[in-house]
């Protein structure tokens, strides 16, 4: 896998970019993201709520990781992972988990969860290089997958 580096940010991205950003995904999507919700209001919600790690290309809007955290619990949910086709299997997706699981680590949170679709085999691939272990309890079509911290 080549690993591209992209100028990784924080929370830089307008809800507009969010949703030309969802536009552009949509179609590496397993599930159409346009049909499970409204992406002007996701893209409003994530922009207004959640925590977000993104990697940019020049003025653009590459990869995205939106996480939502509850500090006082010490838990913390990935709503969102996506990368323009270009730059997947580059890496990309990996450089904005790692610097999420660095700042929860960081803001000393327990666990971080997430769901994805049972199908997206290399998605599940890189939760579990990064140390995400299946829950009981899915779907069928979902799974659920979780992270404990380990705090000295």
């Amino acid at each position: 896998m080549m690993n591209t580096v992209l100028d990784l940010r924080r929370e830089q991205a307008s809800a507009a970019e969010l949703m030309t950003h969802f536009l552009a995904c949509d179609p590496a999507f397993l599930a159409s993201l346009r049909a499970r919700t409204s992406l002007p209001d996701y893209a409003s919600k994530l922009h207004a709520r959640a925590l977000r790690f993104e990697a940019w290309s020049g003025g653009r809007l590459a990869g995205l990781l939106a996480v939502y955290h509850d500090a006082t619990a010490g838990v913390a949910y990935i709503s969102n992972v996506s990368v323009l086709t270009e730059y997947c299997r580059q890496g990309v997706a990996s450089q904005m988990l790692t610097t999420c699981l660095a700042h929860a680590r960081q803001q000393g949170l327990r666990a971080i969860t997430l769901e994805v679709a049972r199908d997206n085999q290399p998605a599940i691939a890189l939760y579990r290089r990064h140390g995400f272990s299946p829950l009981p309890g899915a779907d069928d079509e979902r799974l659920r997958m979780q992270l404990q911290f380990r705090h000295p």
